[in-house]
């Protein structure tokens, strides 16, 4: 290791001048000054290890944390909860980053100039809880109650059961939640052919045979630690069978590198490549014909479709995927039972394409491929304050549509729009204009820890305690089907003048009476929490923090249908032939977003130990990487670490190309996730976003398309 000091006149000349006056002095002056300081390790006055409930994704594993002189310093996972087991994934190990965070917001903030001009003023709890109930007031008065917009996080606990009432009493028809699709099931498929998408999800660990169509599972899960303890049980538990598991994507993805058979194919084509298979298997009989004539309705209609738009080699042609292989994979989905195909929720062509092999093939109730449980009825446990609630009011719109609709107005449909720890700005490509449409709605109230993207824009920032500041309450669901409630009381007391979302919510509810002041009569948030706690008989696991569980009732396939006919729909309405159309020759490639699991849901590059695993398999870091085939490089003068343009016909971004041969030739891949324009000092202005070039793409079911995009790549 060498090391060069740069040493001019001058600096030699101050230096020696130093060195010669030291010497000079007496013996006990110069230890003093030339023998450096050792700080003494601090007194360990108090050491304890006290349970918490991580926050950072909606999986709500429940921790550990060493907590010594009344300071947070250590995480571990809780050993035996039922979700996590004794572990966490790298999010969890980032929380003690999160709550020390140096940009933190300490307290509420309103907006003095224009929106985004940065100017704040700091004002206090009362001040602004006296805001909103004017605002809100006046809505009641006018009678104009569907004027608030609720937009919140997806993390169900008794807050969000809170907020949820609040915006139903309220009137409101707008309350949304903010779900990630790349890490989803595809509920809008289990709704339109089920009939309901409660209590729905995939039976991973008893299936045979895994087949993703497009879901990178072991890094965009609802529950990462889940998706880990799941495949080493498909690998591991059973050593009588190793199940099989095929991985249908563009990218060589953490999931297709640890399956059996990785099937390279263009990017939203799986749909396609799902209805060449179940042309297959109706054409040579390898339907289960038992389950799709008891179970199914409009089966007819399904089998002539398919096999008249969607042979083999048509799909071929469109999917690259050859023929052979189509075929292939029919015959082993049809071979080994029970056999399982899942997908994440895309477009709805490629959800329902895919949910029609479970149904073909009887994959469908307990331990044949669709896990349906009673676990959702526990998920929401506020028990009813009175008995004239009010009905929900309809819904909305899709909130993906949301921005058009206040555009295209001449004056906004909204006048108070309500965030709660969300930023639509950053999470949705920018073609879909959620900035201009904040801009036009005359309020912004945002519940957030930081100054975000959408934050920025708000009239209002309040910051919530932390998770670990305040008492916590979470409902997860195993794979199996498990009930989890968990319960955590606060390891430290709020390091800043933040305040608990619940108590903001419950106070401001009081204050405007009425309905919604008798829907929610509880005092304060610890009240409601205990109510829900009796409800539940886990009184005591709430007091001292730890988790009640049950085993949900596994329901057969006549309980996972709510159709009017009892009977699982086949629809044609929704996969008619759809081409694979190349609409822009100047933009020869295909881009493919991926999220790493340290930015799972779009979040995360706030917390630098999160950006240290980001990339770890090109080892990039700190930076936005475009993942290009060596072949394709050398065809376009692309070198390896080169700093490239990545451009759509809605923009262009700076990235570093990184040679990958898991990438297809016709094909290149962005991570989400970076590229923050706020967020906090590790954040903001750390690589780019993909989110700034998707264009603007959405299906019948109101779903971002966030993989139909079509780019070229060219030297900085």
């Amino acid at each position: 290791m060498s090391m060069e000091i740069e040493i001019s006149r001058k600096n030699f000349l101050k230096w020696g001048s130093f060195l010669t006056a030291a010497l000079a002095l007496p013996k006990a002056l110069k230890a003093k000054v030339l023998t450096p300081k050792e700080k003494p390790l601090p007194k360990l006055d108090s050491e304890a290890y006290k349970p918490a409930l991580c926050k950072l994704c909606p999986a709500l594993c429940m921790l550990q944390v060493r907590v010594v002189n009344g300071k947070a310093v250590g995480i571990s996972g809780m050993s035996g909860h039922p979700v996590s087991l004794g572990t966490h994934c790298p999010k969890g190990g980032a929380i003690l980053q999160d709550l020390y965070h140096p940009d933190r917001l300490r307290f509420p903030l309103l907006q003095k100039g224009p929106r985004g001009s940065g100017q704040w003023e700091r004002i206090p709890w009362s001040k602004a809880h006296q805001i909103l109930h004017d605002k809100l007031s006046d809505l009641l008065r006018r009678n104009a109650p569907e004027a608030l917009a609720v937009l919140a996080a997806p993390i169900r606990d008794i807050r969000h059961d809170i907020q949820e009432r609040f915006a139903r009493l309220f009137g409101t028809p707008n309350f949304w939640e903010w779900n990630w699709p790349l890490a989803e099931a595809p509920l809008d498929a289990f709704k339109m052919m089920h009939g309901s998408s409660e209590g729905l999800f995939y039976d991973l660990q008893n299936a045979n045979l895994l087949v993703s169509f497009g879901w990178d599972w072991l890094q965009s899960f609802p529950s990462p630690v889940e998706a880990q303890r799941a495949f080493s049980e498909l690998r591991r538990a059973r050593p009588e069978r190793r199940v099989r598991i095929i991985q249908v994507e563009p990218r060589l993805s953490t999931t297709a590198a640890k399956s059996d058979e990785w099937i390279s194919i263009r990017p939203d084509t799986e749909g396609l490549l799902a209805l060449g298979v179940a042309h297959v298997l109706v054409r040579d009989n390898l339907y289960d014909r038992n389950f799709v004539s008891q179970w199914t309705s409009g089966f007819e209609e399904f089998k002539t479709l398919v096999l008249k738009e969607y042979s083999p080699q048509k799909v071929a042609e469109a999917t690259s995927v050859k023929t052979q292989k189509i075929s292939e994979l029919a015959h082993e989905m049809a071979r080994i039972q029970p056999a399982l195909a899942i997908t994440y929720r895309g477009s709805l062509f490629n959800q329902t394409a895919v949910h029609s092999l479970n149904a073909l093939l009887g994959s469908i109730g307990v331990r044949r491929g669709v896990l349906a449980t009673e676990a959702e009825r526990y998920q929401l446990t506020l028990p009813a304050a009175y008995s004239s609630e009010p009905p929900k009011p309809p819904l909305a719109p899709s909130l993906h549509q949301v921005p058009e609709a206040i555009l295209a107005s001449t004056k906004s449909p909204i006048e108070v729009f309500w965030m709660e720890r969300v930023n639509p700005v950053f999470s949705t490509p920018q073609s879909i204009s959620w900035e201009k449409a904040l801009e036009k709605i005359p309020f912004i109230a945002s519940f957030s820890p930081y100054l975000d993207e959408s934050s920025r824009l708000a009239d209002l920032v309040l910051p919530p305690h932390h998770s670990l500041e305040s008492w916590q309450y979470g409902f997860s669901r195993t794979l199996l089907g498990q009930g989890v409630i968990s319960f955590a009381p606060p390891v430290l007391r709020p390091l800043y003048d933040t305040e608990d979302h619940g108590d903001f919510i419950l106070n401001l509810a009081h204050s405007l009476g009425g309905p919604v002041s008798k829907a929610l009569p509880w005092s304060t948030f610890v009240e409601a929490l205990e109510k829900s706690a009796k409800r539940a008989q886990a009184e005591g696991q709430m007091r001292e923090g730890g988790w009640w569980e049950y085993e949900a009732a596994k329901a057969d396939i006549k309980s996972t249908l709510k159709t009017k006919s009892r009977k699982l729909r086949f629809s044609t309405k929704n996969i008619e032939p759809k081409p694979f159309a190349h609409e822009y020759p100047n933009f020869p490639l295909r881009l493919y977003v991926h999220t790493p699991l340290a930015f799972s849901f779009g979040e995360g590059a706030h917390l630098p130990y999160l950006h240290s695993l980001a990339g770890a398999h090109l080892g990039e870091q700190w930076e936005t990487w475009v993942e290009i085939h060596p072949a394709a490089a050398r065809r376009l003068g692309i070198s390896d670490r080169q700093m490239v343009w990545v451009e759509s016909p809605a923009g262009k971004i700076l990235a570093r190309a990184r040679h990958y041969e898991g990438m297809r030739q016709d094909t290149v891949s962005l991570p989400l996730g970076l590229g923050h324009t706020s967020m906090g000092r590790y954040a903001q202005g750390i690589g780019t976003s993909p989110a700034r070039i998707v264009e603007k793409r959405q299906d019948p079911s109101g779903q971002l398309l966030w993989q139909d995009t079509w780019v070229r790549v060219y030297g900085a």
